[in-house]
């Protein structure tokens, strides 16, 4: 069980860092095993525990030095496995909300084309303020469809670098298409 053992006023900030880092080494495990049993794939186990650890960051200043950490960093890593799932079934139901509107066999309206293309424009935008390592991880990840180790190999990026980085990248693009169309 990790508990936080410093109370002296001068080394809180250094030492919150420190032993943040030494959390990060025991805990990430579970915290992906965690993501693993919820989702079944490593792709979004690694978004949720990244998830988890920012979390978990923000919230290390007020952890009680009695408090179980172990335990806190896996509530806080199925209450990310939650989040992260209601976000996909958002994007799942937007994504097939504007396909059940079309009837077979029939071009869309206008209007429907219109959205169509303003989506589309609007997803190139959020791909476009990523930096270029981002953008070239997440369009080989996202529209190659690469495993995470192909990318790895072709980069030469170590392979949870790599996960880190898509994983970074996908939640800009999601915040960034959430900012520009209002949801």
């Amino acid at each position: 069980m990790l508990r936080i053992k410093s109370k002296e006023p001068q080394q809180i900030a250094r030492m919150e860092k420190e032993t943040f880092q030494k959390w990060i080494q025991e805990l990430r495990p579970k915290i992906m095993q965690v993501g693993l049993n919820f989702f079944g794939n490593t792709d979004d186990a690694e978004d949720a525990a990244q998830e988890t650890l920012i979390s978990l960051w923000r919230y290390c200043e007020r952890i009680d030095e009695n408090r179980n950490i172990e335990a806190l960093a896996i509530r806080v890593a199925k209450n990310s496995c939650v989040n992260l799932k209601r976000k996909q079934m958002l994007m799942t139901y937007s994504d097939e909300s504007s396909l059940i509107n079309i009837p077979p066999l029939l071009s869309p309206s206008p209007q429907e084309e219109m959205e169509r293309k303003e989506e589309n424009v609007a997803l190139q935008k959020a791909i476009g303020m990523l930096n270029p390592r981002e953008r070239t991880l997440f369009e080989m990840r996202q529209m190659e469809g690469l495993e995470t180790e192909e990318i790895s190999r072709q980069t030469g990026i170590p392979k949870a670098s790599v996960q880190s980085m898509i994983s970074a990248a996908r939640k800009k693009v999601f915040n960034e298409l959430k900012r520009r169309m209002n949801l």
